[in-house]
């Protein structure tokens, strides 16, 4: 078998760069482990739209999501996607967080943020009649998205342009031959495939740096070493989710370890509360990863009842768990997108893309654009 692009990772932003890969004319062919695609991060998350309020200026998290948020909706509205642009309020429950909500205020205009507005409690009050604060950001550009239909968007336009995608097939490791890779797969029923691809794009989510280990990347040296963090969500009764018409958010850890326990919205207009942040142990089996523990109910009560007091502890009823891909150091400093082309460690054509958490679903596409845009610059056989 011979591709010009091998995409490693059914993800969301792995299915964006197939499309994006098929589109610019070139044979493009992706791999996923599971059995269907976006089976592990990309459906298990807020599904929230970001403005790209919180990431420090000029790294890639916040140039890439101003972007995305400037062209998701309309990509939506092509592809016929479900998206609601609700809105989110970022809010101060006491006076002493006001210095940090003016602290992401100026961060939000320096990273180009549009619309965004500073509201007293009386206008909170107007738009959110439950909540309860000192002061909010109004980011009236954040919105959900069903991420679902939006993988399958993706899904669909990279067939349409001619992509193939190829489930239940693992990926084992990879060769260098003059200009190309020989990559060696093995599919559910333990056959191997070789495949032969000019360019590799790294997009397997949880395990993008175990991919990056196998071109022979020291992903200590690299920074490339992933840490999972478990998030848990609960539901909220559908009495008090008639109560709530946007997103509401608490100040972010200062870090980004994590944007606190928020309120978000669903589909069916039902709000959930999450997610919490835990480190996953290395000894705990990945078949233990998503499994729910209920006795953080009390945490989340407490932690949203501070803005949202008409909460009671019976309202909540547990939902789902997801696993993010932190790079390890998060919880000291602020990690960016590691989205880089490994010419400078002897292997061009080889793309890694590691620590693609939040806000990778909105940035999904842009991701994909600055992949191909690296390419292009470096390979003239790239459009």
């Amino acid at each position: 078998m011979q591709s010009d692009v091998l995409i490693i990772g059914g993800g969301i932003v792995g299915l964006a760069c197939a499309a994006e890969s098929a589109s610019r004319g070139l044979t493009t062919i992706l791999v996923e482990k599971n059995e269907s695609f976006g089976m592990e991060t990309s459906s298990r998350n807020s599904e929230v739209i970001h403005s790209g309020i919180y990431y420090p200026t000029g790294s890639l998290k916040a140039r890439l999501c101003v972007r995305a948020n400037h062209n998701i909706y309309s990509e939506c509205e092509c592809h016929n996607v479900w998206y609601n642009k609700c809105g989110k309020l970022i809010v101060a429950v006491t006076t002493d967080e006001i210095p940090s909500l003016e602290k992401l205020h100026t961060r939000a205009l320096a990273n180009g943020v549009e619309e965004i507005q500073i509201l007293d409690p009386h206008d909170v009050h107007k738009i959110e009649p439950n909540i309860v604060c000192t002061g909010a950001l109004f980011l009236p550009t954040t919105g959900i998205v069903d991420s679902h239909e939006l993988m399958k968007s993706y899904l669909t336009e990279a067939k349409g342009y001619g992509a193939d995608m190829v489930f239940n097939v693992e990926y084992l490791g990879v060769n260098q031959s003059n200009s190309s890779y020989q990559v060696e797969l093995k599919d559910a029923n333990g056959e191997i495939i070789k495949l032969n691809a000019r360019y590799i794009i790294n997009s397997a989510g949880l395990r993008s740096d175990k991919v990056a280990e196998s071109f022979g990347i020291d992903i200590d040296e690299f920074g490339y070493r992933l840490h999972y963090n478990r998030g848990h969500y609960y539901s909220v009764s559908p009495s008090k989710s008639k109560t709530i018409s946007h997103l509401v958010y608490p100040l972010p850890h200062e870090r980004l370890v994590s944007v606190g326990i928020h309120i978000t919205i669903d589909k069916g207009g039902r709000i959930k509360l999450g997610p919490d942040t835990e480190y996953i142990d290395s000894t705990v089996p990945e078949t233990e990863w998503y499994k729910f523990d209920d006795s953080r109910r009390e945490f989340f009560y407490s932690a949203v009842k501070r803005y949202f007091p008409i909460l009671e502890l019976e309202d909540l009823s547990p939902d789902q768990v997801g696993v993010r891909p932190k790079r390890v150091g998060s919880e000291k400093e602020i990690k960016d997108f590691i989205i880089h082309e490994e010419i400078d460690k002897d292997l061009p054509g080889i793309v890694n893309l590691v620590g693609i958490e939040s806000p990778g679903l909105t940035c999904a596409r842009e991701i994909a654009r600055e992949v191909f845009d690296i390419l292009k610059r470096n390979h003239s056989d790239i459009k």
